[in-house]
């Protein structure tokens, strides 16, 4: 309620009280109390004008709020069309059809085959770029728990030093060569980015779609399938020069993480485990029957063995064998990471792929590898822990 309104309310009791006054022959306290009428209408007048101020401000920042917001959606809507209309245009280009200047302005060649050697190759625009990386990670990518590193070139090498070997800082005062280079133990690590691709049938159809429809579906196949690739080979590299270490139980589990990982690594390690693994975690109980995962306050999903957040992966993408579940913990993002040629994916086609049915096939491509950068069990542990066998 307005202040002015309960003044108003206060004002009209002042004039009752200076009626009665004045039906009981108190004409001078009647003429007081009439006073007091008087001042109380002045500031009335004063707190309207303050109230009509006031509501011209709100109503301007109001329209002003609801101006940025129908510009950022609007915006929003002109990128999205943007976005679609330059795929719209790879897709003409590709299949030989002949573009406006404006559709030939929107498209930017690739840098790896710019003359088209294996198909003419573009480069899909970087926020279809950030919502495939952000469906990949919906699909339960490796990416999560593993490192990155952007490279500026398809293949090449950076130096790492293992957990095993690391050094403190050395002595090196002006004017000395300090310590002699071989004291100082760092290894490169090779790359080499692979071409991996996810195959589309160009039709009218494709063409046809809405924008947004356009591109949630180049989004959702190429995520889909590169999911799987990236886990695969993250999976590879992690299992790559490990010696597969026996988990008896959580207990077993709680005591590796204690002795056998560097205390330097605890702060960003995860375990990943598959879902018969975590079934087993999830079912244990302490000595006081108390379930030992607990979960993670700031993700509630989440379950925590430790403190340390878990990981948990399809059997389909994890399997078990034997009886025994994978379990792989420590400081993964340390230990192996996803080299890519700087998030950049390209739009290239063949037609010779689907000369039988008259059609074009696209081909969304991403350059990535995957590297061991420390194998060393100080770094990580790759496990399997026993689960209850199969009825």
């Amino acid at each position: 309620m307005k202040k002015s309104i309960a003044m108003k309310n206060s004002l009209e009791k002042l004039k009752n009280e200076a009626q009665v006054l004045l039906d009981n022959n108190k004409v001078e306290d009647a003429k007081n109390k009439m006073e007091e009428v008087r001042t109380l209408k002045a500031a009335i007048e004063v707190q309207e004008e303050l109230e009509q101020e006031e509501e011209a401000i709100l109503a301007a920042q109001a329209e002003a709020e609801k101006e940025l917001e129908e510009g950022s959606t609007k915006d929003s809507k002109n990128k999205t069309k943007e976005n679609a209309n330059m795929i719209r245009a790879m897709l003409k280009k590709v299949t030989g059809k002949k573009l406006t200047e404006a559709e030939n302005a929107l498209i930017l060649p690739t840098t790896t085959a710019p003359e088209g050697t294996n198909g003419e190759g573009y480069i899909l625009p970087q926020d279809i770029r950030t919502l495939i990386q952000k469906k990949i990670r919906q699909y339960k990518s490796l990416r999560d728990v593993l490192g990155y590193m952007p490279a500026g070139a398809l293949t090449g090498s950076f130096p790492v030093e293992n957990f095993e070997t690391v050094s403190g800082l050395v002595d090196f005062a002006d004017g000395t060569d300090g310590e002699d280079e071989e004291e100082i133990k760092f290894k490169n690590v090779k790359f080499s980015l692979q071409e991996k691709a996810a195959f589309i049938k160009l039709s009218n159809t494709l063409l046809s779609l809405t924008d947004n429809a356009l591109i949630n579906y180049v989004v959702d196949v190429f995520a889909r399938k590169a999911v799987v690739t990236e886990n695969i080979m993250g999976l590879a590299a992690l299992k790559s020069n490990k010696t597969v270490k026996t988990i008896a139980d959580w207990k077993a589990l709680k005591s590796s993480i204690n002795k056998d990982l560097d205390p330097g690594v605890l702060f960003g390690t995860v375990i990943v485990t598959n879902q018969d693994g975590f079934d087993v975690l999830d079912a244990a109980l302490d000595s006081f029957g108390r379930p030992i995962l607990q979960p993670n306050p700031a993700n509630p999903t989440q379950s925590l063995f430790k403190g340390y957040p878990i990981a948990v992966y399809s059997n389909t993408m994890l399997p078990t064998t034997n009886g025994k579940a994978p379990i792989i913990y420590g400081n993964l993002s340390c230990a192996v990471c996803f080299v890519d040629l700087n998030g950049q994916i390209a739009f290239a086609t063949s037609s010779e792929a689907g000369f039988m049915s008259n059609t074009t096939i696209a081909r969304l491509i991403e350059f990535i590898d995957i590297v061991q950068c420390d194998n060393s069990d100080k770094c990580y542990i790759y496990g399997e822990i026993a689960v209850e066998p199969a009825a």
